[in-house]
């Protein structure tokens, strides 16, 4: 399913719309806001989606052992991930094209005490360099990008080891508010069948380990094939 409204690229709507509500969306985590409609979204669908899908990424790292390794989150956002990753012993490397989200991650990690195992830069991860990892996060990221298949084929070029994925969607009445929201905030979205994203990760030779259907997101994780 796609959703798309205007003639603005997907780099550059995902910059204006995430930039005009960083904070808000940083607070999504304990339903606060400061913009009425955010402080709402937050309240009654981000938070218990957010919670949720960093719970099973917590789960899938911890499995996977993080100690010594290196882990890059593609559209970091805030930075909450990365920060659980360098929790758990990892360098983590984080890339947003917002600014203002780089800037609240730098932050998070300091609070947390990581700063010196994280790395957060401002980049287009349609575009630039991406460094090899043992991990790789996509993690509400890919429903913002047409061009899926370019943008994973680099994710899993970066990879190593392990590959996570989570996309936000749900049943089809929350996928239509979240049009809703698209068409009157201007940004883009492009709902894809989880097999689909799947078998494009596979033609990169990876496996995939688990799957978790949810409520409102769909968490897939990957292995590099081994020889």
């Amino acid at each position: 399913m796609r959703f798309k409204d205007s003639g603005e690229s997907d780099v550059d709507a995902s910059r204006r719309y995430f930039g005009s509500f960083a904070g808000d969306y940083h607070e999504a985590f304990k339903g606060g806001g400061e913009q009425p409609l955010h402080r709402l979204i937050n309240r009654a669908f981000r938070q218990k989606t957010f919670q949720l899908r960093t719970e099973w990424v917590r789960t899938m790292l911890t499995q996977y052992g993080l100690a010594g390794k290196t882990v890059l989150d593609l559209g970091c956002g805030s930075g909450e991930v990365s920060v659980l990753a360098a929790s758990l012993g990892a360098r983590v490397v984080g890339l947003d094209v917002v600014e203002p989200m780089i800037a609240l991650s730098r932050a998070g990690a300091d609070a947390a005490g990581v700063a010196d195992r994280t790395e957060f830069r401002v980049a287009d991860i349609m575009s630039a360099p991406l460094p090899s990892s043992d991990v790789t996060l996509l993690v509400g990221v890919i429903e913002y990008y047409q061009d899926l298949e370019r943008l994973l084929a680099r994710a899993c070029d970066a990879t190593r080891g392990l590959l996570i994925i989570v996309d936000t969607r749900g049943p089809f009445w929350r996928r239509a508010l979240r049009h809703g929201l698209a068409v009157m905030k201007g940004f883009h979205l492009y709902y894809r069948p989880a097999d689909e994203v799947a078998g494009l990760v596979r033609r990169k030779a990876f496996e995939q380990t688990e799957r978790l259907v949810g409520h409102s997101f769909t968490a897939m994780a990957f292995e590099r094939r081994t020889a």
